[in-house]
């Protein structure tokens, strides 16, 4: 081999995580309300004429906000509101051969607020309705390498069984090599480009953060192996639950880089290098040095406060509004006021009038919730704003610090002002509020 090796800088891990909650008796309660929640917000739809998407449809599981997937091998299917895990609900009476609940932990949770936190965080989400025993399904075991691996090729493997290289799939351009796969399911090694991977990624600013805070002073060369392994794969080395992955992943990465074989050519003695000649090479220098350095400690460590990710990932829906709603009108009632159509359309109107006002002058001005901040010479006048529409800003600031595209420093700056001016007004919101 002409390259020379250094030992590249690593970033160990899970990538993928499947898995099965084992529900209690009173699982068909839960299972029910998420019933009667989809029927009511496709009726409010229909009711009002108007089209409808999946995705339009929003859920609440323990007051934490969930978007509707659509149903899929007899599973109704919802996506965490910041999208880190999906999760999935069956009837209890059918198919009973599989677990009521299942769990797709996604790189948007794991990498932003830790894989043990976002375990902690579903466990909470269905207290009351699971028994604590997680089986695995899937789980994908990786590694990220601060280095150009477009050297290597499919020729360079060697596979302790016949099956796993029985199907190769590479993808280079310009002679370098930008993804492998190796082996098919229930175990499977893929390698690829991640920074190639991530340009057009909505992923990718989260993942150039993680990356530069675990230790990756540049960006330019990162590839992710990773190992894919399904239930009957793991199952044979005594992992079952989730809790069986955590204490014995590493053992399990360590085997498959040795299932797998990455193979430093020059070490076969004679110019043959067929299949038995390349069983005889050495363990090329990268696998060792993956072997000796994949450790779970630190990436476990990551762990964000739980009970601000469940303030943050709350939302405030119909059912919370028409519930003040039914108390102002018993109020109302009680006082001898009337509240009907008309009632309604004055309040509407004044509330519609104190928008305009509000938006009047304003450069620029409050759009469909819309605000350009792009530009960081543009600024709102905070001042003129209601404390209605003060609150409101502060609702599209929290959404726009989501968004990988705009400036992240402007947007603090200006959700630390109006915190600040919201307080002057005697309205103390805690900075991690939802309007």
């Amino acid at each position: 081999m002409n390259n020379i090796y250094n030992a590249p800088n690593i970033i160990s891990g899970i990538d993928t995580l499947y898995y099965f909650y084992e529900s209690n008796d009173l699982y068909d309660d839960l299972f029910l309300d998420i019933l009667d929640q989809l029927e009511d917000v496709k009726g409010r739809f229909e009711k009002r004429d108007i089209t409808y998407s999946n995705k339009d449809i929003k859920i609440q599981i323990n007051k934490q906000a969930f978007t509707f997937n659509g149903k899929a091998q007899g599973f109704f299917w919802f996506t965490h509101i910041d999208e880190y895990f999906t999760i999935g609900f069956k009837d209890h009476l059918t198919n009973r051969g599989l677990n009521d609940i299942q769990l797709q932990l996604n790189a948007n949770g794991i990498y932003t607020i830790g894989l043990k936190t976002l375990l902690r965080y579903v466990d909470d989400l269905l207290v009351g309705f699971i028994t604590g025993y997680k089986p695995l399904t899937r789980v994908d075991l990786n590694i990220f390498v601060q280095s150009d691996l477009s050297w290597i090729s499919k020729e360079m493997f060697v596979a302790r069984k016949r099956s796993y290289t029985s199907i190769f799939k590479e993808v280079a351009s310009k002679h370098k090599l930008e993804t492998l796969y190796i082996g098919k399911k229930p175990f499977l090694l893929r390698l690829y480009n991640k920074i190639e991977e991530l340009k057009n990624s909505k992923k990718k600013e989260m993942m150039y953060e993680y990356f530069l805070n675990n230790g990756f002073g540049s960006l330019e060369n990162v590839f992710n192996i990773e190992f894919e392994m399904h239930r009957d794969y793991f199952k044979s080395f005594k992992i079952d639950t989730v809790d069986d992955l955590l204490q014995r992943g590493e053992l399990l990465f360590q085997d498959s880089l040795n299932a797998i074989r990455l193979v430093d050519l020059s070490t076969i003695t004679d110019n043959t290098i067929d299949s038995k000649n390349k069983n005889r090479a050495s363990t090329h220098p990268l696998w060792e040095h993956l072997n000796a350095s994949y450790k779970l400690k630190d990436f476990l460590a990551l762990e964000a406060p739980l009970e601000r990710i469940k303030r943050k990932s709350y939302r405030y829906t119909i059912e919370e509004a028409m519930e003040e709603q039914y108390a102002l009108a018993r109020k109302a009632y009680i006082h001898n006021i009337v509240v009907d159509e008309q009632f309604y359309s004055e309040v509407l109107e004044k509330f519609n009038k104190i928008k305009k006002s509000a938006y009047s002058g304003m450069t620029p001005a409050i759009e469909n919730g819309c605000i350009d901040f792009n530009n960081p010479s543009i600024e709102i006048n905070i001042k003129s704003l209601s404390n209605l529409d003060l609150e409101k800003y502060l609702y599209i600031l929290e959404e726009d610090m989501k968004k990988p595209d705009l400036d992240l420093n402007i947007l603090i700056k200006r959700h630390q002002l109006v915190h600040l001016e919201l307080k002057s007004r005697g309205i103390d919101k805690p900075l991690e509020c939802v309007f």
